[in-house]
C-alpha cells in the first residue's frame, strides 16, 4: 500500500472528481472485465508505486486528466516553426476525450470516492468507424499511462523513446530496416523516477483491451530492455492498458491495467528482472518544485522542454490578430497539493490564492500585475485552447525560460540539413528520406547536448532574472488581467489549468 495520508482520506466534492478501477500486476493475467466493478477495491492513499498488487479505486479529476493529455511525450520543438501547429496539436490531443467519453454513476467504496466513473457514450458506440476508435484508443492509452505514471506513482516528465533515450543512449537499430519477418519492438515512452532513482520504460495501450495486445506490448518493453541492459541501467517497466469497450451501460466502467517488472542494470544483457515490486518511496518531490535549487539548470532545462508545447501555443495566440491571453494572479507560496490531485495544486484547496485574490479586490485600484505582486501574488500568462474547453498557463520564470530555449533549439535546427520535412528531397525514395530523417534527428540531439552545459547556464539566467520584470518585457501587448476566473482552476509550480465547469459532461 502506498504510505499513508490520513488528510487526503476526505471526499473528493470537486465538480470534476472522478474515481478509475486500477489493477497492478507483476505478471501475466486473466480476464480481468469480471473484476473491475468487484467490492473489495483497495483505497489508494499518497502518490508512490504501490508495495502489492491487486486492485485499487483512486480518485482523480477531469483536470488531471486534462493535464495528462497536453503533457505526455513533448520535445516537439524542432518541428514547429510554425507555433499555431502547437495549438492544433493539443486540440488534437484533448478532442477525442471530449467526444467519446462521458461520466456515470459507480459506487463508493471509500470516503473519498465521487462515485463517478468514466465511461464510452453513445457516439462512440453507434458513431465511430473502427478506424476511429483505433485512433482514439491510441490517445486515451496515451494519455492514462501518463495519469497513471504521474499523478498515481510519481514519474517525473515523460518522454518519446521515437525521440531520444535515457542519459543519451544511442538504439542500434534507430535508422535500420528490421531483419524480414521481424520488428524492432520499442516502447512508447521513457521517464525518470527521482524517488525511486530509477529510468521507467512505459508502453501504452488503450482501447479494447484483448491479452493479445498486452503481450505484444510486453515484448515491445523487452525490446526496450535490450537497448537499455548493455549500459548496465537499473530500469522498471510499466505496462499500462486502459480498457474500455465502445457499448455504453453500467457494466462499461474504463479501467487501467498496470503490469509491471524491475529489471537490474547488467552488464551481460540478461532479460531476468529481480522479481516484483519496489519499494514504496516517500511523497515525491516534482522538479517544478525543486527549481529554485537547481543551480545548474539541469532540471530547468528539462522542464522548459517539458513544457514547449504550452509556450508556443501561448506565443502563437499573443500573435493572433484576436488574443485570447490574460493574466492570472496565483500564490507563489500555496498550499501543498493532496495526492489524489497528482501534480496538480486544485484552486478549490488553496487557500492562500483564494484570501489574497479577495484582498486585492477589495483595492481601490483597479487590480493590476504589479498591484497583485504587492500581495503575494504572481500572475501567469494564460489563453484559452480554441475549440476546447482548456485554459492553459504558464509563470513569467518559465515563459522567459521556454523562449530562450526554443531561441537555442531554433539555432541548432537551422544548422541540421533535413531536419524539416521540406528540406528533404521530393524526388527520393520513401526508405531514403527515412534514413536522411532519421540521421538529421541524430545530429540534432547531438547538437543539443553538446549546448546543454550553456544552454542551462542561459536559461537559469533568464528564469532569475525574469522574477522581477513586468509581463510587458515580454510582450509587446500587455494581455486583460483576470482576477477571478469562473472556472475549475489547477495549478503547478509554474503552469496553469483551468476548465469551464459549463463544460464538463452533462448526462
Amino acid at each position: 500500500m502506498p504510505v499513508e495520508n490520513t488528510e487526503d482520506q476526505k471526499p473528493l466534492q470537486y465538480p470534476d472528481a472522478i474515481d478509475i478501477p486500477v489493477l497492478f500486476r507483476d505478471g501475466p493475467g486473466g480476464r480481468t472485465r469480471s473484476e473491475w466493478r468487484r467490492k473489495n477495491h483497495a483505497a489508494w492513499i499518497g502518490t508512490a508505486f504501490p508495495s502489492s498488487d491487486g486492485w485499487y479505486l483512486p480518485t482523480t479529476t477531469w483536470r488531471n486528466i486534462l493535464q495528462a493529455a497536453v503533457s505526455v511525450g513533448r520535445d516537439i520543438s524542432p518541428w514547429l516553426d510554425r507555433p499555431y501547429y502547437a495549438v492544433r496539436e493539443i486540440g488534437a490531443r484533448i478532442a477525442p476525450l471530449n467526444a467519446y467519453l462521458d461520466l456515470h454513476d459507480g459506487d463508493r467504496l471509500h470516503e473519498y470516492n465521487a462515485g463517478r466513473r468514466l465511461t464510452a457514450n453513445v457516439v462512440l458506440e453507434h458513431g465511430t468507424e473502427a478506424s476511429a476508435f483505433g485512433a482514439f484508443s491510441y490517445r486515451l492509452g496515451m494519455t492514462l499511462a501518463e495519469w497513471a505514471c504521474r499523478s498515481l506513482m510519481g514519474l517525473g516528465e515523460t518522454w518519446h523513446i521515437e525521440n531520444s533515450w535515457p542519459l543519451g543512449i544511442q538504439d542500434p537499430a534507430a535508422g535500420t530496416k528490421p531483419v524480414k519477418g521481424q520488428k524492432n519492438l520499442r516502447p512508447d515512452l521513457w521517464g525518470r523516477h527521482h524517488p525511486e532513482d530509477r529510468y521507467w520504460l512505459i508502453e501504452a495501450k488503450g482501447g479494447d483491451i484483448t491479452p493479445g495486445k498486452l503481450d505484444h506490448g510486453w515484448n515491445q518493453l523487452l525490446g526496450g530492455c535490450t537497448v537499455l541492459h548493455p549500459h548496465g541501467l537499473d530500469h522498471r517497466i510499466v505496462l499500462c492498458g486502459t480498457a474500455i469497450k465502445r457499448g455504453v451501460g453500467p457494466r462499461n466502467d474504463l479501467f487501467v491495467i498496470i503490469r509491471h517488472d524491475h529489471h537490474l542494470g547488467t552488464q551481460s544483457g540478461s532479460l531476468t528482472p529481480t522479481g516484483g515490486t519496489g519499494p514504496s518511496p516517500r511523497e515525491p518531490q516534482s522538479a517544478e518544485e525543486a527549481l529554485d535549487e537547481d543551480d545548474t539548470g539541469s532540471a530547468l532545462l528539462d522542464v522548459a522542454r517539458s513544457h514547449m508545447l504550452t509556450y508556443l501555443a501561448l506565443r502563437a495566440l499573443h500573435d493572433s490578430a484576436l488574443s485570447r491571453l490574460q493574466l492570472v494572479p496565483v500564490a507563489r507560496d500555496r498550499g501543498e497539493r493532496r495526492p489524489a490531485a497528482g501534480p496538480l495544486t486544485l484552486i478549490e484547496d488553496d487557500e492562500a490564492t483564494r484570501e489574497r485574490r479577495a484582498a486585492l479586490a477589495g483595492r481601490e485600484t483597479s487590480p493590476n500585475d504589479a498591484n497583485a505582486r504587492a500581495v503575494g501574488l504572481d500572475s501567469f500568462l494564460a489563453g484559452r485552447i480554441p475549440h476546447t474547453e482548456v485554459t492553459l498557463g504558464i509563470s513569467r520564470q518559465l515563459y522567459a525560460a521556454c523562449a530562450e530555449l526554443f531561441r537555442a533549439d531554433r539555432q541548432i535546427a537551422e544548422r541540421t540539413p533535413g531536419l524539416r520535412a521540406e528540406h528533404l528531397p521530393i524526388d527520393a525514395a520513401e526508405d531514403e528520406r527515412e534514413q536522411w530523417s532519421t540521421a538529421a534527428r541524430r545530429e540534432y540531439r547531438e547538437r543539443q547536448e553538446e549546448a546543454r552545459p550553456l544552454v542551462q547556464r542561459r536559461l537559469r539566467e533568464v528564469f532569475t532574472t525574469a522574477r522581477d520584470q513586468p509581463w510587458e518585457h515580454r510582450l509587446a501587448d500587455t494581455p486583460r488581467f483576470a482576477l477571478a476566473p469562473a472556472a475549475l482552476e489547477a495549478t503547478t509550480p509554474e503552469t496553469y489549468l483551468a476548465v469551464e465547469a459549463d463544460d464538463l459532461f452533462r448526462p
